[in-house]
C-alpha cells in the first residue's frame, strides 16, 4: 500500500517482546523438576513480574504495551487495520 501511494514505511521486529511487558494479574509458577530451593518444607513457587511466551495472556498484555508507547510517540492507529500504525509529519 505505501508503494501505491508513495509513502515510507517500515516494519519492526522486536526481540523478546513479550517479557518486556508486565504481568497485570497474579501468577504463580510451581518450580521445574529438579529446581530446590530452600523454603523450610514449604513447596516454592515463582511469582511472575514480567511475561513469558506461551503464557494466555501474553500476545494481549505485549500488544497494549505496545500501544500505549506508539501512542506516546504520536502514532496514531489506522482505522482500516489495528497492525498498522502512522505518525504524520
Amino acid at each position: 500500500m505505501s508503494k501505491l501511494y508513495n509513502l515510507n514505511s517500515r516494519s519492526i521486529d522486536f526481540v523478546l517482546a513479550y517479557p518486556q511487558a508486565e504481568v497485570k494479574t497474579t501468577i504463580y509458577l510451581t518450580l521445574p523438576e529438579g529446581i530446590k530451593i530452600s523454603t523450610d518444607g514449604e513447596d516454592a513457587v515463582l511469582k511472575l513480574k514480567k511475561n513469558l511466551y506461551g503464557l494466555k495472556y501474553a500476545g494481549r498484555t505485549w500488544w497494549e504495551h505496545l500501544s500505549l508507547g506508539l501512542d506516546k510517540l504520536g502514532f496514531r492507529q489506522c482505522t482500516s487495520d489495528l497492525c498498522v500504525w502512522k505518525k504524520d509529519g
